[in-house]
């Protein structure tokens, strides 16, 4: 038996909520669950928000009607935390809908509502429901929120004239620095990583080397792990989509941010960073590559690197594909 049905708050309530001191709530506190596109969400969202994907491709392998928190929720910590009921009250929005009447039963939003209802401890959590969704609020507390830059990138130098360095041009990849993908992920070429003064500044405690022959300069100071992979058509970099993921993961849980880099930021690492979306955010390829895109425009992994990372995307969002084969193989 879950917990009852949402209550339906305002911005100006959400504003109250947000306001108020951890310490006035007898849970952990307020938590906002954005049912918005990734993309969408990756570009304005209510500050520490939290994007819940529910990836079209899964939904159509699905063949009940109940969806479960687990497909909602990818990050592992949140769903624990979600379904101890650690949170309340629990903020549910989508884009404009001004009522959970309005939603149709099908929607991610009314989806994760009745997921949570099912599925968190009865008593412990208050879900909530915002009025007119992100596009109301932000319309009225844009100071609230995040909103990247209309140029849609935090790497500015890529637009920018090619400065001289020692009588030549800098290669476009190694211009300005690494860039923000995730709050702990950075993705780059090896000359950022060579650049104790940036690392510094971005606030980098890790670098993950995707090279077979770029070094680590700063071991004393740095957490390091390097994979070994050529940039050629032969090689098989999805092999090496667990260890990359794992040591990202386990950044990002000690608190710490990671530089991802190869030689030049374009293929190797940008494959891994798009495999790390692809499983952390259970995005779509295509969606995944417009959000990296958009910050770092150089990237371009080649052609069997793209090929492995949708055979990845069929792995991580269409895992019930795995089932209907043994499923069919077991009916002969």
């Amino acid at each position: 038996m879950g917990i009852g049905d949402p209550l339906e708050i305002s911005g100006g309530e959400l504003v109250h909520i947000l306001r108020t001191p951890c310490d006035f709530f007898t849970s952990g506190g307020c938590i906002v669950l954005d049912c918005r596109p990734f993309l969408a969400f990756s570009r304005s969202h209510i500050i520490e928000s939290r994007n819940v994907n529910w990836n079209s491709m899964l939904r159509r392998r699905s063949k009940s009607s109940v969806v479960s928190l687990e497909w909602l929720v990818a990050d592992k910590s949140l769903l624990a935390q979600l379904r101890n009921g650690d949170f309340s009250p629990v903020v549910v929005l989508d884009e404009n809908s001004r009522s959970v009447r309005d939603l149709k039963s099908e929607s991610l939003a009314s989806l994760l509502i009745s997921a949570l209802q099912l599925e968190v401890q009865p008593g412990s959590t208050q879900i909530c429901f915002l009025q007119g969704g992100f596009d109301g609020f932000f319309s009225h507390y844009p100071e609230l929120c995040f909103n990247l830059p209309v140029m849609c990138s935090n790497h500015p130098a890529l637009s920018d004239p090619e400065p001289i360095v020692s009588g030549r041009k800098t290669p476009l990849y190694d211009q300005g620095g690494p860039v923000e993908l995730l709050p702990f992920l950075f993705l780059g070429s090896a000359h950022h990583s060579s650049r104790r003064e940036t690392l510094e500044r971005c606030g980098i405690t890790a670098v993950l080397n995707v090279s077979s022959s770029c070094p680590n300069l700063f071991e004393e100071e740095l957490q390091y792990k390097t994979l070994k992979v050529e940039d050629s058509l032969a090689a098989d970099i999805r092999v090496l989509f667990p260890e990359a993921i794992h040591f990202i993961e386990s950044v990002k849980e000690s608190g710490g941010r990671v530089l991802v880099h190869c030689q030049a930021g374009i293929s190797r690492s940008a494959t891994i960073c798009l495999a790390y979306l692809i499983h952390a955010r259970r995005v779509r390829l295509d969606e995944a590559f417009d959000f990296v895109k958009r910050r770092r425009q150089v990237i371009s992994p080649n052609l069997a690197f793209m090929g492995q990372l949708l055979q990845f995307e069929t792995d991580v969002l269409c895992p019930f594909s795995v089932l209907d084969r043994e499923n069919s193989a077991a009916a002969f």
